[in-house]
């Protein structure tokens, strides 16, 4: 199986190094390089054309987002499997893609593998073996820790570049909700996701586009979707589902007995 590592950089000349030093020094070496720059002025062509022996293909030239760089990148990749690793973003160590290669080897064959997520800080999130709809509504899974089988974005879409942030989110949901494809979680993990990204950033922007991505997949389910999604997020649900929790009720008591101590002070105060 040939992988394809594409990596989308735009003014961010620091992360790239980082990223390409992580790939170039792999010690399986049976994979291709692509690199997609955004036209960028901070040095980073500099950085590209140092370590250029180790890419196999690089361009800069302006697009119009990140999905838009890394549909370019789809395009240009001949792999099996194509593995996003933006700017910033790197592989765990240098032995990762063997190691995941020779777990994968071991498989039934899938669409998409992916691994859990180790973010930039320390915290790991941790996916499910059984991977469902609901999860992808969840918390999604993240395009630096998943190969995804080229021959799916060919067959069904490229990423939608209509949305700015959310399109590799949309992309995973079409795949499993509309095509059935076939996920595999695996015990590898494959990169550090740098937390500082564009992937990062939340609230209203956030929210307004899983809004645009749960009418575009779900139609008619998607305010349903909506309403479950607030719901879980509710205090309501909190006390329900973790009422009988021992540290739940503690904070309770604990709550309670501030409460106590205040009217107490109150009290003494204007008595």
């Amino acid at each position: 199986m040939k992988l394809s590592i594409i990596t989308i950089n735009k003014n961010n000349a620091h992360g790239l190094e980082k990223t390409i030093q992580s790939v170039i020094n792999q010690s399986h070496k049976n994979f291709e390089y692509i690199v997609i720059d955004g036209n960028s002025t901070d040095g980073s062509i500099e950085i590209i054309k140092e370590y250029s022996n180790g890419i196999n293909y690089w361009i800069s030239e302006s697009d119009t987002g990140i999905y838009n760089a890394m549909n370019k990148g789809i395009r240009k990749a001949q792999g099996d499997y194509c593995l996003f690793l933006n700017s910033g973003d790197y592989l765990v160590s240098s032995t990762t893609i063997n190691n995941v290669l020779n777990e994968i080897n071991e498989l039934i064959p899938a669409d998409i593998y992916y691994s859990d997520c180790i973010r930039s800080n320390g915290d790991i999130i941790r996916y499910p073996e059984i991977l469902t709809i609901n999860n992808l509504i969840g918390i999604g899974i993240n395009h630096q820790n998943s190969l995804i089988k080229r021959s799916l974005f060919l067959e069904h879409s490229l990423y939608n570049e209509k949305l700015r942030i959310a399109a590799d989110q949309e992309y995973f949901m079409l795949e499993s909700w509309k095509y059935k494809s076939k996920f595999i979680h695996i015990k590898t993990n494959i990169s550090i996701f740098d937390i500082h990204g564009i992937g990062s950033l939340s609230s209203p922007e956030q929210l307004a586009e899983d809004i645009i991505v749960y009418n575009n997949i779900f139609q008619e389910l998607s305010v349903t979707i909506l309403e479950v999604i607030d719901y879980h997020r509710s205090i309501y649900y909190d006390f329900k589902n973790y009422s009988n929790s021992k540290i739940l009720l503690f904070i309770l008591r604990v709550y309670k007995f501030i409460l106590r101590v205040c009217k107490f002070i109150i009290k003494r105060i204007f008595r």
